[in-house]
């Protein structure tokens, strides 16, 4: 599992997606020896990693250990682990668009994007800051916004495209968003992922934060733990007040079963990820790197980003901070199961 977590991909000489052939040792041709006493090997191995059909986010490792080689074994021991991932952030559920706006917004509603003031929304790799994108992306299909409704603009706003992208791309389908929405049953997984991450990951109802949380996956959940719909009542809607001095930066996955208000010097690295709407206003040194989503799922209320005449409030998009959390790792694999099986 070492080799196949992001920040390990170049050492380790993978890729995410893996490549079709995938190279040695992890295909299973070279063993590799556990120990050498005096030149002998006493403990042998071989490991191959094979992708399960019909799910991009589930690998199975297969390795096999020999002692005390595989030439003279004395004794065998093979096994299979299954490991996944979420598939946001993956590389078929990355978001292609620095702000996402009304993917589950519901029916006979618009989504209404509002861009103000002298906020960016950045998707070019020569702005400030830059846009950064994955090998893998094709940024012809990618937008700065992109949105089900529709895109407004007042003041002086700057939205650059990714290259050979768009500026904002709107009236997309709902299914566009599908890969990186999170179903129900994604969110029972995350929101047990997080309460399994220790204190300071998991909450319950509104929230307010003037200083940074600890870094990683955290979750805002309805007050009664049930999934927000159209129809919650106003006691499950929730919004998450982020503002204040966040100087020091703060990195990883926001998931918010609610909305999210952010204001003040606010710097976040990877994903805020709301179910409802997102308001963003910029003042201070503000700067989000990564992707907001909005998917507007209870009403369609603006998603903005604007910026007051002190601020300079700025979004820029970033796949590896989506990807990884800004480096904190919350969609590395994680075990499924294990199993030992029969063979060599």
């Amino acid at each position: 599992m070492w080799a196949l977590q992001p920040i390990n991909l170049a050492a380790s000489g993978l890729s995410d997606p893996l490549p079709a052939t995938l190279p040695s040792p992890y295909d299973g041709s070279q063993y590799l020896w556990a120990e050498q006493v005096n030149g002998v090997t006493v403990g042998e191995s071989k490991v191959t990693i094979a992708p399960v059909a019909g799910d991009p986010n589930s690998l199975d490792i297969t390795a096999v250990g020999y002692a005390p080689d595989h030439n003279n074994p004395r004794a065998i021991r093979k096994i299979r682990v299954r490991v996944t991932r979420f598939p946001l952030g993956g590389p078929n559920g990355t978001p292609p668009c620095a702000m996402c706006v009304g993917g589950e917004v519901p029916p006979g509603t618009t989504a209404q994007v509002q861009i103000g003031g002298s906020a960016m929304v950045n998707g070019s790799t020569s702005g400030n800051p830059p846009a950064s994108y994955c090998a893998d992306q094709d940024t012809k299909t990618m937008a700065a916004i992109m949105t089900t409704g529709t895109v407004d603009t007042n003041g002086n706003p700057t939205i650059l495209p990714p290259p050979d992208g768009q500026e904002s791309i709107q009236g997309v389908t709902k299914s566009t968003f599908t890969a990186f929405t999170l179903t129900d049953a994604d969110i029972q997984v995350i929101k047990a992922y997080a309460k399994a991450s220790g204190p300071g990951h998991y909450y319950q109802g509104s929230q307010t934060f003037t200083s940074p949380p600890p870094d990683g996956l955290l979750f805002f959940d309805t007050p009664s733990g049930n999934p927000l719909t159209n129809s919650s009542p106003s006691s499950d809607k929730i919004t998450i007040d982020m503002h204040g001095n966040w100087s020091a930066g703060w990195n990883g996955w926001i998931i918010i079963a609610g909305s999210a208000d952010i204001s003040g010097d606010v710097r976040i690295n990877g994903l805020v990820y709301a179910q409802n709407d997102v308001q963003i206003h910029g003042n201070g040194n503000q700067r989000i790197t990564g992707a907001v989503v909005a998917q507007d799922r209870v009403d369609s209320a603006s998603t903005t980003l604007d910026s007051e005449e002190i601020g300079n409030g700025k979004l820029a998009y970033n796949c590896q901070a989506i990807r990884d959390g800004g480096g904190t790792g919350v969609n590395n694999w994680r075990i499924l199961s294990y199993r030992e099986v029969e063979g060599t």
